[in-house]
């Protein structure tokens, strides 16, 4: 069982991390919010990339519980859950609290791609596009890894296109070119993208 003054050093991490950077917070200020020593922090993470680290980890599969949830909630078929997920994005933009995807921000702070934070963030996307295959594979669409990979593509970019303008009409417009890719998927399939470079369709 974690202890309280881990979560406590975790929750508030995350709430900093996520709305002023990880760069921009000092470890003594997240350390003096949560009310806990040094200590705590080298005993439990180690560093502070350690806790931006488990604060990633903690946040990717926050949100991927999340989305779940939401998109069953919402329906029994695979296809609409497909499409439930940028309705979920959707009303994660609507609210006045958004301010970005930390996976994202984490990626452009942390410029070394062989960082353990870089790697972990990198790892959200991973999941999210497992979440997509598997939910592709449900709905028993051809070519699900390359489908996926193309959804998640959809998410991150309305994600990145919502901090920018603050509404949620990435997701929106996110949703719409989702469904003109299942409609593809299941009519004609995709060419392997090299070719379609090379017809100039692309």
């Amino acid at each position: 069982m974690a202890s309280p003054k881990r979560e406590k050093l975790l929750e508030v991490a995350r709430r900093l991390f996520e709305t002023e950077g990880f760069h921009a917070t000092g470890i003594d200020r997240v350390l003096a919010e949560a009310g806990v020593a040094k200590m705590t922090l080298y005993n439990n993470f180690g560093s502070k990339d350690g806790l931006i680290v488990a604060v990633l980890e903690q946040s990717s599969q926050d949100m991927i519980d999340r989305l779940e949830q939401t998109i069953q909630a919402a329906s029994n078929d695979p296809y609409e859950q497909i499409l439930g997920v940028f309705d979920a994005f959707a009303m994660w933009f609507s609210n006045p609290e958004f301010c970005g995807c930390m996976f994202q921000a984490a990626v452009a702070e942390f410029q070394d791609p062989n960082s353990k934070p870089a790697i972990a963030a990198r790892g959200h996307q991973i999941r999210v596009a497992a979440m997509f295959e598997n939910l592709c594979t449900k709905a028993e669409l051809p070519d699900p890894k390359t489908l996926s990979r193309m959804l998640g593509m959809l998410a991150s970019g309305a994600s990145c296109t919502a901090r920018q303008i603050q509404t949620r009409e990435p997701a929106d417009h996110a949703r719409q070119i989702a469904e003109i890719l299942l409609e593809r998927a299941g009519s004609t399939g995709f060419a392997p993208a090299e070719t379609e470079i090379a017809n100039g369709s692309v």
